[in-house]
């Protein structure tokens, strides 16, 4: 089994990248973000890989992080969420994110990535928070801004609230975010709009 790969990125584009190790040339498919993340061509890096091998063919994906690795692995442990989907949710979010989306029970952040869909977002979400992965066990953000809560429970369901309320709005799911995320943590949903609609008209 190929676990890492240390050479030189010779090749980059949407779907993954080519690793030179000593004159043989390795394809992964990668995320995004691994993409993103990885030095410019030509230049000497680490990627850590995972082989999946099917009845039609042998596939190697690769991630810029261990800890990328580690939620591949969790994602495609969950029925019906298989490599590229689980690459199309790492291209979406990134790791952190996917473990505090987790811990929260935030179903509407998994159904916005692409193809994935409401359904299987309940069933990620379900089966990822019953895993005994250390990766997971982290306090998820208040808003979304890195600020550990002492009340998981109480933070996440106003801010989620909040979110989808922005969204019936007409705000986008990233823009009901992004104001968000300069919110301080509040105990409502109501305070949360209320800040986060002071905020949108302070930048008009």
């Amino acid at each position: 089994m190929i676990h890492r790969l240390r050479g030189q990125l010779v090749e980059k584009d949407n779907e993954g990248v080519t690793v030179d190790c000593g004159g043989v040339g390795y394809r992964t498919l990668s995320s995004m973000t691994t993409v993103q993340n990885l030095p410019p061509i030509g230049e000497e890096c680490v990627v850590h890989t995972r082989m999946v091998v099917r009845e039609d063919a042998m596939l190697l994906f690769g991630f810029a992080t261990k800890d990328e690795r580690a939620v591949f692995d969790a994602l495609t442990g969950v029925s019906k969420v298989g490599p590229k989907m689980a690459l199309a949710v790492l291209s979406a979010m990134k790791p952190r994110e996917v473990s505090e989306a987790v811990a929260r029970g935030d179903v509407l952040k998994f159904a916005s990535v692409s193809g994935l869909g409401k359904k299987t977002a309940e069933r990620l979400v379900l089966e990822l928070k019953g895993k005994e992965m250390a990766f997971f066990e982290v306090e998820p953000s208040v808003a979304g801004n890195g600020a550990a809560s002492s009340d998981a429970s109480v933070s996440a369901g106003p801010y989620m609230e909040a979110r989808e309320a922005l969204t019936g709005l007409g705000y986008s799911l990233d823009e009901a975010e992004q104001v968000l995320k300069d919110v301080p943590p509040q105990e409502t949903v109501e305070a949360y709009i209320k800040a986060a609609l002071r905020k949108i008209g302070g930048r008009r």
